[in-house]
């Protein structure tokens, strides 16, 4: 079933299959290896995450589907991960099998930020594991860091690249290349503003970090923090988003910080360098210097639920859940056939709510898929809760191409099938839906939860 699958399920279901115990050593490393080359075709290239820590139903819907780390690189990195404790060679191998991180530049207009940390916790776990004693007297494991660290060039690589070093396995001879490889990266980096103020909380405590030790090994930090201070002026300085104060979630997240107003972010990242990273003969960063030559563009695609037929929608959900007044019903009007009416007919207006497509079509499935799971989290059981179940299957199975991405449709399917999975007494009498699905992949995820379940808080951070 996984081999009929698209690529990226494909091979997350590879991986889920080599990880059972039942199987023999070399099943499990072709399956992986199976699961690494199909990873190379999965849509999405990146993970991603929002960048704006504002509640936002959209924003929100594909931090969690992003989060299920079905693109490429997530999936080439989970392959090297679970290959180490098998064949550390050939998961060494696998990793220099991943094309250069080139991680693309994100505009003002994106809430989409990219998110690269896999890949260097993988980074850090070859170089401890996949080389011989011999292979570590003559240095290799020191190259293989190195390489990667060089090729650092965007925001999202700057905290986990340095985590990477303090990780890693470096002698005091090797430990100053690293740093320094790490710091001539890092003064030549121009960033996007979306991704430079998203990373600044992460870079600057893990630059803090690599500085002490440094420290700890008699090694000047020096360099580093001007590079750093350098990586900061010249990005505080350009062009800058004009609402990267929504990135701290209230939107009146701005701040006056040594004469200059700034979002919450940035005057957190310069006081934290000036008090806590900065060392003589290093000046602190003055005002002038972060002072942005202009503001340019904001964040769209926040909003939800805009159109009229959506707006009708949330008015007759609200209607399950408040009274006139405003004031919350009991849970017990729940079981009067009253509102067992009135639910079954919102069941009923989500059916035929009319599929559109486009942009507003993937608008609208992050909608609806929003109104089913409040509705089975609404309803008390027993009928009311078994139609709106199937509903959203039936939804689910016919709607994967009004989704914006693959992995935005299986968000709401993942998550269905994991609460089937923790609740086989409650939803069991789904199960054989699923397993029968005329949707291969509902299928073939319904089965693969019977055989190889996942533990709960996985699948509680699908919801």
């Amino acid at each position: 079933m996984a081999h009929g699958a698209p690529s990226e399920f494909a091979a997350d279901a590879l991986l889920r299959i080599a990880a059972l115990d039942p199987l023999d050593s070399a099943r499990r490393i072709h399956l992986i290896e199976e699961a690494f080359s199909r990873a190379a075709e999965a849509q999405q290239p990146f993970k991603r995450r929002s960048a704006v820590q504002r509640i936002s139903s959209n924003a929100g819907f594909l931090d969690r589907a992003f989060g299920q780390d079905l693109d490429a690189l997530s999936l080439r990195t989970r392959a090297v991960q679970a290959m180490l404790p098998l064949d550390a060679g050939k998961a060494r191998q696998l990793f220099l099998g991943i094309p250069p991180v080139d991680v693309p530049l994100v505009s003002c207009s994106s809430f989409l930020v990219f998110d690269v940390d896999r890949y260097y916790d993988a980074l850090a776990a070859a170089e401890q594991r996949a080389f011989t004693p011999e292979e570590v007297h003559d240095g290799a494991p020191y190259r293989f860091l190195l390489q990667g660290i060089a090729a650092m060039a965007a925001p999202a690589q700057v905290a986990p690249a340095a985590r990477a070093i303090l990780s890693s396995s470096l002698s005091g001879a090797e430990f100053p290349g690293a740093v320094a490889a790490f710091t001539a990266a890092l003064r030549k980096m121009v960033a996007d503003d979306r991704s430079f103020t998203y990373s600044l909380p992460a870079a600057g405590a893990q630059v803090l970090a690599l500085i002490e030790e440094c420290q700890r090994r008699r090694t000047s930090p020096l360099p580093l923090i001007e590079a750093y201070r350098l990586y900061l002026t010249t990005n505080f300085s350009a062009a800058r988003c004009a609402d990267d104060d929504l990135l701290e979630g209230s939107g009146t997240g701005s701040t006056a910080v040594y004469g200059q107003t700034l979002d919450q972010r940035s005057a957190d990242a310069i006081r934290f360098f000036n008090q806590r990273i900065r060392m003589t003969p290093l000046q602190p960063i003055q005002p002038a210097e972060a002072a942005p030559s202009t503001r340019i563009g904001a964040a769209s695609g926040l909003r939800s639920c805009e159109s009229g037929e959506c707006q009708a929608m949330a008015r007759q959900y609200r209607s399950l859940v408040f009274n006139s007044g405003g004031t919350a019903l009991p849970s017990a009007v729940r079981e009067t056939a009253e509102w067992q009416e009135r639910f079954r007919q919102f069941v009923a207006a989500l059916a035929q709510w009319q599929d559109a497509s486009g942009p507003e079509g993937a608008q609208q499935f992050r909608e609806k898929c929003a109104f089913y799971g409040d509705l089975i989290g609404l309803s008390p059981g027993g009928r009311s809760r078994e139609a709106a179940l199937r509903a959203m299957l039936e939804f689910l199975q016919r709607s994967r191409s009004q989704a914006n991405s693959r992995i935005e449709w299986f968000l709401p399917v993942n998550a269905l099938i994991g609460r089937v999975g923790l609740d086989p007494l409650g939803w069991g009498h789904l199960a054989d839906d699923l397993y029968h699905s005329n949707d291969a992949v509902i299928a073939l995820y319904a089965q693969l939860e019977r055989v190889a379940p996942r533990p709960a808080p996985d699948i509680l951070q699908l919801m």
